[in-house]
């Protein structure tokens, strides 16, 4: 009979084959930072689903993110640097048509590159950058005029650099209080992280909080539930990977370096007090090189995104949900929204929820566009890609399905 299994042999079922899996001979992966196998369990394949999105390719927009006005238009800051611009600058730029076409760019005075975009209820625009200084500016008037807060030296303790970090942007909880996330330079690729204040709507800021990710997290992105409880995921490097003995949760965790990028992984914590005090910081379950960042956004249904850039093949940009507030991700049915960059230079994908439900991702993304045949990336002593030129912004429009992430089985 066509499609029967041969004479004495029964087909295996699913779990019969994850426990062969799970005892097969591991695969050998080549050595090095950032090799594209850094994390990667393979011994797997894919299962793909195609879905209808709307993407587009942005000028002057490096690393961009989006949010929209009450009015519905979609603005999405970046940020430009030379050798295309003398100097770098944040740009703005604006959609009208539900993100299917944007403006020319407008050039911003404020320095430095885009950190952290939001549009509060009262529809003001707030936007992080940093250069020389780190600055949180404020608009009123849909982004045609700002006024900037610059954050001072002495708000937290030490003397080294301060940075806001490629972080989401401010939080607005419940009471009006604004949040937002502020690291201190402690030591080579080691920073200590706080959490910053404003209640007068972005106007100053301060009151800071040290947050327990110790001396390894530059970049942590807040969402507040419906619970009124903040949930952080940090960026954080090996080194709480070496600290907390977590070798063999991590994915990529027996290899990651100290000091490198290659050694980065997400975690997830949780504060029930506005931030005062927090839990400790526990992996999401994504490996290292899985975090370039790694933003959670809340859906209105309640469900929960987590979208990070994937610094190991497929290159590109991946989002991971949640049903239980972030408690657990469904790690095994990954959303691909991009895997069309050349290298590991790609990801940081920052995410607003517009208001037909649909999701707008920006994110960044390394491409080639020569005459002929030429060095693809830095493995191949290509030179670091730079934005607005090799990097380039892009902007996706999508729908999460339904039935995702699958519920799981009693």
């Amino acid at each position: 009979m066509l499609g029967a299994p041969p004479a004495g042999a029964a087909p295996i079922s699913d779990a019969g084959f994850r426990r062969e899996v799970k005892a097969a001979r591991p695969y050998r992966k080549p050595r090095g930072l950032r090799n594209g196998f850094d994390g990667n369990h393979m011994n797997q394949v894919m299962v793909v689903e195609r879905s209808p999105a709307i993407r587009v390719k942005l000028e002057m927009a490096g690393k961009p993110q989006a949010a929209q006005l009450p009015d519905g238009t979609i603005v999405v800051a970046g940020f430009i640097e030379p050798p295309v611009h003398k100097e770098s600058r944040c740009t703005l730029q604006y959609s009208t048509d539900n993100g299917a076409t944007f403006g020319e760019p407008r050039v911003l005075e404020m320095e430095g590159r885009s950190n952290g975009f939001r549009c509060l209820k009262d529809g003001t625009l707030l936007l992080g950058h940093g250069g020389a200084r780190q600055g949180i500016s404020r608009s009123t008037d849909g982004g045609k005029t700002w006024s900037t807060f610059y954050i001072p030296g002495d708000i937290v303790p030490g003397d080294k650099d301060l940075r806001l970090g490629e972080c989401h942007g401010p939080v607005e909880l419940a009471d009006g209080t604004l949040v937002v996330h502020l690291a201190r330079t402690v030591g080579h690729y080691e920073w200590a992280a706080y959490l910053i204040r404003s209640k007068d709507g972005g106007r100053t800021w301060g009151d800071p909080t040290r947050v327990p990710t110790e001396t390894d997290s530059d970049e942590i992105s807040y969402e507040r539930l419906p619970n009124g409880r903040i949930l952080g995921i940090t960026r954080s490097s090996a080194a709480i990977i070496k600290r907390d003995h977590l070798e063999d949760v991590v994915p990529g965790g027996r290899e990651a370096i100290l000091g490198s990028e290659a050694g980065d992984a997400p975690y997830s914590f949780y504060s029930d007090d506005g931030g005062r005090t927090w839990s400790k910081p526990k992996p999401t379950g994504l490996g290292v090189l899985q975090a370039a960042g790694a933003y959670p956004l809340l859906l209105r249904d309640g469900r929960l995104l987590l979208l990070y850039g994937n610094r190991f093949f497929p290159y590109g940009t991946q989002a991971v949900g949640s049903r239980d507030g972030g408690l657990t991700w469904d790690i095994e049915h990954p959303i691909l929204l991009s895997w069309h960059s050349w290298s590991g230079y790609c990801g940081h994908p920052r995410s607003v929820q517009l208001r037909d439900g649909t999701i707008l991702t920006g994110y960044y993304t390394h491409r080639i566009d020569t005459d002929g045949d030429g060095p693809v990336d830095t493995a191949r002593n290509a030179p670091t890609p730079r934005h607005n030129r090799e990097d380039t912004g892009e902007v996706v429009r999508w729908r999460v399905p339904d039935n995702w992430p699958p519920r799981r089985r009693a």
